[in-house]
C-alpha cells in the first residue's frame, strides 16, 4: 500500500469534514468555535502541506477571532473641498462631465471624481524634484499627500511598498482597517517617483458597524486548504506569507451592503486568495 498517499486522502477528507461541520455550525446559528483543530491535527496538516509543497512563510498561525458581517456604503465626498485640496482655492480648472463623475484639469493635473465618492489623479509633470527618492522618502510623500489632499487621517494603513522600474518610483497601497481588521476592498494606491506623485486613487468605503451576532470562524489551515485544493491558479511548491483576518467582499452598486469576514491568502508570488471564514468558499 502506497502510505503517503493514503495519509493524503485522509487528511484531505479530514479537511472536507471540517468545512462540512463549520457550514453547518453557521447554518444552525452555532458558534464555529464548537468545531475547532486541536494541536495534533493542526500539526498532521502542516506536515500535509509541506509534502504537498506548500512551505508557510508566516511568524504564525493562530485560530481567528470570532467575527460579525460588516455593513459599509461608499465614503461620500464634498467635492468642492477635494477641488480646493488637490487644486488650491484661487484655482479654476475645466471639467467635464462623464458618465457618474466630472474630470477636472488643471495645467498637467487631471482629477476624476465619482459619484460614488470615488477618486482619481493623475500628473503628467516631468519635472524631476526628489533625484535621491528612497522608499523611506517615498512613504513619507505619501502619506502626507493623503492627509492633506484627501484629508484622510485616521483608518489608513500602508499595506505594501512596490518599486516601478518604469517610473523608478514607489507605489504605495494603503489598506482600511476597522477594529483591528482589514477591509480589503477599501483601498488607496499612491505613485510617488522622482517627478513628484503621478498617480493617486482612493476607493474608500464608510464603515457602518456590525450586523448579527459576532461567530467563530473557521482555522487558517482550513482556509489554506481550501486555498491549494480547490485554485487551478495556485502552482507547486508555493509559499505562502500573508494569512490574514479580515473583511472583503465585492462592490455593489447599493447604498449599503454586508461584508462577510474573510482569510486572505497570499503567495509569494504575489497571487491573493479571499477564504469566506464562516463557510470556507473562495470569495471572488
Amino acid at each position: 500500500m502506497d502510505w503517503k498517499r493514503a495519509i493524503s486522502i485522509l487528511v484531505a477528507s479530514f479537511i472536507a469534514l471540517n468545512i462540512f461541520l463549520a457550514i453547518n455550525l453557521y447554518r444552525q446559528g452555532k458558534s464555529a468555535d464548537e468545531f475547532s483543530l486541536t494541536p495534533g491535527q493542526q500539526e498532521e496538516i502542516k506536515k500535509f502541506l509541506r509534502e504537498k509543497g506548500v512551505d508557510l512563510r508566516v511568524e504564525s498561525l493562530k485560530e481567528g477571532r470570532p467575527q460579525s458581517l460588516l455593513e459599509v456604503s461608499f465614503e461620500k465626498v464634498d467635492e468642492e473641498e477635494v477641488l480646493k485640496n488637490f487644486f488650491g482655492e484661487k484655482e479654476i480648472p475645466k471639467v467635464i462631465e462623464v458618465q457618474d463623475s466630472r474630470k477636472y484639469t488643471l495645467e498637467n493635473q487631471q482629477l476624476i471624481v465619482a459619484d460614488n465618492g470615488f477618486i482619481t489623479y493623475f500628473n503628467n509633470n516631468e519635472e524631476v524634484i526628489w533625484p535621491n527618492l528612497t522608499r523611506e522618502q517615498a512613504e513619507k510623500e505619501a502619506e502626507d499627500f493623503i492627509k492633506k489632499r484627501a484629508k484622510i487621517t485616521k483608518g489608513a494603513v500602508l499595506d505594501k511598498v512596490t518599486y516601478d522600474k518604469e517610473s523608478g518610483g514607489y507605489l504605495c497601497e494603503y489598506v482600511r482597517y476597522y477594529d483591528g481588521f482589514f477591509i480589503d476592498n477599501s483601498y488607496i494606491t499612491v505613485l510617488v517617483t522622482p517627478s513628484g506623485i503621478k498617480t493617486y486613487y482612493q476607493c474608500w468605503l464608510k464603515p457602518l458597524g456590525y450586523v448579527g451576532k459576532k461567530r467563530g470562524v473557521i482555522s487558517p489551515l482550513i482556509a489554506i486548504m481550501r486555498v491549494i485544493n480547490e485554485e487551478e491558479t495556485v502552482t507547486f511548491p508555493v509559499a505562502i506569507v500573508v494569512v490574514k483576518q479580515g473583511y472583503y467582499s465585492k462592490i455593489y452598486d447599493a447604498n449599503r451592503w454586508q461584508m462577510p469576514p474573510v482569510w486572505k491568502i497570499e503567495s509569494e508570488n504575489g497571487q491573493v486568495y479571499y477564504v469566506n471564514a464562516y463557510t470556507g468558499e473562495m470569495e471572488q
